[in-house]
This record gives C-alpha cells, structure tokens and sequence, in this order.
C-alpha cells in the first residue's frame, strides 16, 4: 500500500489519483518501476556482445592453432617416409595410438587404394597441394569421407590435386552424393577413378 503524498490518504499499488484530492499518486512508482524494466534489455545485449565475442575469438584461435601445429608436430614426431602423400595407412594407425593430439588431422583423410576401380565425388581440383589439402580436412571434419588424389596416378588430369569425397560401387550411388553436396561445393561431380597405366 502507498499512500497520497499531500493529503496522506492511503491508495491502492498502480492508483494514479488520490480519490480524497486528486493528487497523481502512481506517476512517481511507474518512472521507478519504468527505469529498472530499461535497463533489462542493455544488459541482455551486452550479455549477447560478450557470449558472441569470446564464440568468435575461440573460433578464430582454434582455425589459426589447427593449420600451424598440425603438419610441424606430425612432421617432428614421424620419420622419414611419413610427410608423403601417398604414406600407407600402418603409419596413419601408429600415429593415431599414439594419442597426440595432432597427428589425427593426417589420418582424418581418407585414401584411395592404388589398385581400386571405382567411383567417387570430385569437390575440388587445385594446383595448390597445400590448398587443396586444407579444403579435404576441412570437408573431413564435417564427417564427410574426404581425401585427396594426385591427378597423375589416376588419368585424371595433369598436376593437380584433387579434393574428393567417398568411394562408391556404381556412378549412380557417386552422382547421387555429388547431388547432396552440390550446394556446399558448388560444381561437385561424379567420376570415376581408376589406376593410370
């Protein structure tokens, strides 16, 4: 209960006039009541500011770690025949029982048999080893079957790297798929590979 501030009659919580004067009463509470409630939403924006903000810089700092220290920790730890391309999958299991933290970006690709005829999705094909490569680890994160080709082992082009995606049994199963990842990987098609020779 409030009461009239000029004549101190006793007025119910929200009455705006005073029935004994006609005295405003309410205008007072509401402009209290009224500058909490305008704060509320400053504060639920700078929340939102802050949570977007640390989301960006953890993003940021994971997509500038992965790329540096991946290849030169997995390079120091292995020997020799490891950094190629074509390195068989023994090593990719040894280094994968290991349990560091780093090598399983180079075990997440995955590799075409040599003596395999078959059918698979080309995503991208590239000059660029490095480049290419960055786009296969990128699409094996998102739980794709991704790996990449050397274009010359297969008759598929000279000196290229190519980004694929899964190994399929018949074209319709590759075209299918090439269909589903059309839209991220515009230009995505199906073809086949097999041993060049």
């Amino acid at each position: 209960m409030t009461s009239c501030p000029r004549c101190g009659e006793p007025a119910e919580p929200g009455q705006l006039v005073c029935l004994e004067c006609g005295t405003r009463i309410a205008l007072k509470e509401e402009g209290g009541e009224r500058r909490s409630l305008d704060r509320l939403p400053a504060v639920a924006l700078l929340l939102c500011v802050v949570v977007i903000g640390a989301a960006a810089f953890g993003f940021a700092l994971s997509e500038l770690t992965d790329d540096s220290g991946g290849d030169s920790s997995a390079a120091g730890q292995s020997s020799g025949p490891s950094p190629s391309a074509g390195a068989g999958s023994p090593q990719t299991e040894t280094e994968t029982e290991t349990g560091d933290s780093q090598p399983p970006s180079r075990s997440l690709l995955l590799e075409w048999p040599k003596d395999l005829t078959g059918y698979t999705v080309v995503l991208v094909t590239s000059g660029d080893r490095p480049a290419a490569r960055r786009v296969a680890v990128e699409a094996a994160k998102t739980g794709l079957e991704a790996g990449l080709l050397r274009s010359d082992d297969y008759d598929l082009g000279t000196n290229l790297w190519i980004v694929f995606a899964g190994r399929f049994d018949n074209q319709e199963s590759a075209e299918r798929q090439a269909g589903n990842l059309g839209e991220r990987y515009p230009g995505a098609y199906a073809t086949q590979v097999k041993p060049a020779g």
